[in-house]
């Protein structure tokens, strides 16, 4: 029998976590008012803690809260105090983002167990081990990773891994979206996302706008739905299964529940599963954008979006073939039935327009395969109904009556097995020991000796009856031993009143509360994060580096406001090599698509006396570590990582090699830097969730000098495994079949208000979606040189060299103070066509 995975639901309210537990979840994972990553999710009060995690464990359910967004320094105190609070109210496990606050709850509470959020992108065994130093016991591995990815990470860790496999799914890298942040300073990673992944697309190819037909939602993908495998998931050993959905209804976790649990039931007895019409109108039906089984079944750019349509649509029932003054004669193609009172949608290609939908008043049936729908006068405009639309069941009200009825008794549905001893003999005290879980509880009736019965002499099969009496506990009746001399008369109602008695001890043993080890923690590891700049390992590796850069040695406290230019085209790397005169460089970083001209970069960085970097991928799965050993065998001055596992990967394979961190690694507070530099990053890019107080309260706290400010950049916001040119350009499911489009053609997605986003691809054929609008921090640019910040950074896009040279020159300016902040802030907007914006540090 292969060893059954947990089943974990989610909950956004207490009708949707009594369906959970109803309905066989293991366990449920759910958030309260803040940090986590469902910030308009109903979510639970701090206050209500304890009786949702009683409720639970009555329930033998387990209870996972979700700490899954990134913590500010100025939050830090704030978080502590909550992570108390959530240890005593015997939470099960903290569902984590934030590096630094795993570290922060991994010393307050030890016994409190971690897991990793997929918001931490953790894709290949690297980073997993990576996060376990830090105490993180579970993973929850990102959801672009198929089945043999999953494989072969779990054949490399020993870490439980947790598995996504219904509901939503992020177009972008979780973890790793900007575009909520970028275009309105509403965080994804602080639990925010304002969804711009459902909102329609203009393909522009080489300038030129493409006409797709119907497909305008082209970064809105289909929904999740991995029942059929389950089995394989679980002969891989995955830990957990995970449905998506704090922001749905109750009848949605009841459906998905029921769905999975039986999935998991099957491949508990080696038996395939075979989804019912019943359970998978009952998906369709309480949440559905269309069903795809997302990267779990490898990469297919043509199945996971369709860019049809951005929400939940239901099931897809049948096509309209004639209209009539108040009826609807459609062509069915489902098997479920249209009844009175279901709601339908007709959907003619246009979600954006005014959808025509309505209840159904009555359905008469007009021959095979064709009904006619009735609707009460005025309920929807029929005239704007045309054949071929396609006719989706919105809502079900039975179904949704079933399925409250599957939560609205309350019961238990796994029990723990309690094994009972009882002696029973006359002239003694009747004594009843019951133990579960590890834990025993005693009771004794000293009111009297036992007498002879008269009649009815105490058996075990009396004993078995009263002692099963275990309906309203989380508890059924395991191993019974009896020691009786086969003569005593045992009151029933006192063998009852002692089996109430051990149950509740055993219930009370059970309660978990984890300690706080150390309540001093926060102030401990600040402390720490402080001295960072007086190590000297930091002052050693700032050597090494500053040797690097500046041959002939320049110590790095002699050295003022550094430039350093991340360029991805050889043309802008040529543009700041011939402008060195005039303005020097520190460090060029090459963040190139085609990865095979690096050995060419590198050689006219070195000629022109100028060190440069390279950058990693910022993501890396299964197979792909040809990437980072490709990029370290080229010897540059120092690797740009942007992913946990490179960090991991170089310090084995290429410790020579000085690391710098980029934005990826989401440092949002001291705490996460100081585990990146004490992991030997010499230098790390701030968070770019970060606005200028947030920002600054950091800087207060940590190295200022350890940090490299990024003051000019195209934000990126969407980082996707999904590759837009396959799936618009060609017909191809993968790199292996799709013609390589993007290095023929330059697309840009148009957002509806008309700005052209840039596409861009890496050499892992995932697709970047830039911010049209440049962002400029110049006029931070003193503030930061006040709080010790002396590196600075430039990024080009899709500039030219003569672009690069200009905004070089302003920037060079800047820092050498010849130019004021909003005089360079000016010029910026005159040297870009789309003007710049003061982007997210200046965000709320």
């Amino acid at each position: 029998m292969v060893r059954a995975p947990e089943l974990l639901a989610p909950a956004g309210d207490w009708e949707a976590l009594r369906a959970a537990a109803a309905n066989g979840a293991d366990a449920v994972y759910f958030g309260l008012e803040q940090f986590n990553a469902r910030h308009r999710a109903t979510n639970f009060k701090l206050a209500e803690l304890p009786e949702v995690m009683g409720y639970l464990h009555a329930h033998n359910v387990k209870g996972f809260l979700t700490f899954n967004t990134l913590i500010f320094s100025d939050e830090l105190e704030a978080a502590a105090e909550y992570i108390k609070a959530v240890a005593a109210a015997g939470v099960d496990a903290v569902i984590v983002q934030d590096l630094g606050v795993a570290k922060l709850i991994h010393e307050l509470a030890p016994t409190l167990a971690i897991h990793g959020s997929t918001q931490m992108t953790l894709t290949e065994a690297e980073g997993i081990k990576f996060v376990k130093e830090l105490g993180v016991e579970r993973v929850v591995v990102a959801r672009e990773l198929g089945v043999r990815e999953i494989g072969k990470i779990a054949a490399a860790t020993e870490m439980p891994l947790e598995v996504f496999v219904h509901g939503a799914l992020c177009v972008a890298y979780s973890g790793q979206c900007l575009t909520s942040e970028s275009l309105g300073g509403r965080s994804a990673n602080r639990g925010q996302c304002a969804q711009a992944c459902r909102l329609p697309y203009q393909l522009v190819v080489d300038g030129q706008a493409r006409d797709l037909g119907e497909k305008a939602y082209l970064l809105s993908p289909s929904d999740l739905a991995a029942h059929e495998l389950i089995g394989e998931l679980t002969e891989m050993g995955v830990a957990s299964f995970k449905i998506e959905g704090r922001l749905k209804s109750a009848h949605y976790v009841a459906a998905t529940t029921q769905t999975y649990r039986a999935a998991i039931d099957a491949a508990r007895g080696n038996l395939k599963f075979q989804i019912s019409e019943q359970q998978r109108h009952d998906l369709e039906q309480t949440f559905s954008r269309g069903f795809t089984h997302g990267f779990l079944s490898g990469v297919n750019h043509q199945a996971l979006v369709a860019a049809r349509f951005p929400k939940a649509r239901g099931t897809r029932v049948g096509t309209v073939v004639s209209r009539g003054p108040r009826a609807i004669v459609i062509e069915t193609s489902s098997a479920i039935a249209l009844k009175a009172g279901d709601g339908v949608l007709f959907d003619e290609g246009h979600p954006e327009q005014d959808e025509q939908g309505g209840r159904v008043f009555a359905v008469r049936t007009m021959g095979k395969n064709r009904v006619e729908l009735q609707f009460r006068e005025g309920d929807l405009n029929l005239a704007y109904i045309n054949p071929g639309a396609l006719v989706w069941k919105t809502d079900d009200p039975a179904l949704k009556r079933r399925l409250e009825h599957s939560y609205s008794r309350e019961g238990v549905v796994h029990r723990t097995r309690v094994d009972f001893s009882v002696r029973a003999r006359v002239g003694e005290f009747l004594e009843l020991v019951g133990a579960a879980e590890g834990h025993e509880g005693r009771a004794r009736w000293e009111e009297k000796a036992l007498e002879e019965a008269r009649k009815f002499a105490f058996s075990e099969e009396g004993a078995r009856e009263q002692l099963g009496r275990l309906g309203d506990t989380p508890f059924e009746l395991g191993e019974l031993r009896v020691e009786t001399d086969g003569r005593a008369m045992v009151p029933k109602s006192v063998l009852n009143e002692l089996r109430r008695e051990v149950v509740g001890k055993l219930l009370e043993q059970r309660r978990r509360v984890h300690v706080v080890g150390d309540a001093g923690a926060l102030e401990r590891l600040r402390g720490d994060a402080m001295r960072v700049g007086e190590s000297s390992q930091h002052a050693s590796a700032t050597e090494v580096v500053a040797e690097a850069w500046h041959p002939g040695g320049h110590p790095e406290s002699e050295i003022e406001n550094q430039l350093h230019v991340l360029v991805r085209t050889m043309e802008q790397l040529e543009g700041v090599i011939g402008v060195r005169g005039e303005v020097r460089a520190a460090t060029v970083y090459a963040d190139f698509e085609d990865v095979r001209r690096y050995p060419e970069a590198i050689r006219k960085c070195r000629e022109a006396g100028i060190a440069v970097g390279l950058a990693t991928l910022r993501v890396v799965k299964p197979g792909e570590e040809g990437f980072l050993k490709q990029v370290s065998d080229c010897e540059p001055d120092l690797l740009l990582v942007r992913h946990l596992g490179a960090i991991h990967y170089y310090r084995e394979r290429a410790g020579h090699l000085p690391l710098v961190g980029d934005f990826a690694l989401n440092i949002a507070n001291e705490l996460t830097a100081k585990i990146f530099a004490d992991a030997g990053l010499v230098r790390m890019v701030p968070s770019y969730d970060l606005n200028w107080v947030q920002l600054s309260a950091m800087l207060r706290r940590f190295d200022a000098s350890r940090f490299e400010c990024v003051v000019h950049q195209h934000m990126p916001m969407f980082h996707m495994e999904h590759c837009v040119f396959a799936h618009t350009l060609s017909s191809g499911k993968d790199f292996r079949d799709c013609g390589r489009p993007c290095e023929k053609h330059r697309v840009d997605l148009t957002d509806r208000v008309g700005e052209p986003h840039p596409l861009v691809p890496d050499v892992g054929c995932r697709n970047t979606l830039f911010n049209a609008k440049a962002q400029t921090a110049a006029e931070y640019i003193p503030e930061m040189e006040k709080l010790g910040i002396r590196h600075y950074r430039v990024e080009m896009l899709r500039e030219g060299g003569e672009e690069t040279v200009k905004l070089l020159r302003h920037y060079a300016a800047a820092l050498r103070g010849e130019a004021p902040p909003l005089q360079t802030l000016r010029s910026l907007r005159v040297l870009n066509q789309l003007g710049v914006t003061r982007g997210t540090l200046a965000h709320d």
